[in-house]
């Protein structure tokens, strides 16, 4: 819909997956400011998983996950968009070769 939000909080975080997950939205993207190519982003896939990817900076650091539990991905968003200690241990990432 192209709504944004300064600084989310973790409810409206989940708030945006709801979204996604009733088809309201298509994706959501995650930025941090200053960079444009440091984001996060998370789009439901036609078997009902969630696909979530995540760059910080360059190619070598662009790495993406798919899991079926929204709080689980909620939780991983919510953890890189805070910059949270653990939060990429929650998930299986693999590498993004583009």
């Amino acid at each position: 819909s192209g709504v944004t939000w300064d600084d989310p909080s973790e409810d409206t975080l989940f708030e945006l997956l709801s979204d996604i997950e009733a088809g309201r939205e298509q994706f959501m993207v995650v930025k941090r400011l200053g960079s444009r190519e440091t984001y996060a982003q998370v789009i439901l896939l036609e078997d009902g998983s969630y696909l979530m990817e995540y760059r910080d900076g360059s190619a070598e650091n662009h790495f993406a996950t798919t899991s079926r539990d929204k709080r689980r991905i909620h939780s991983a968003v919510t953890g890189w968009a805070y910059q949270l200690e653990g939060w990429s241990a929650l998930l299986n990432w693999q590498p993004v070769s583009l």
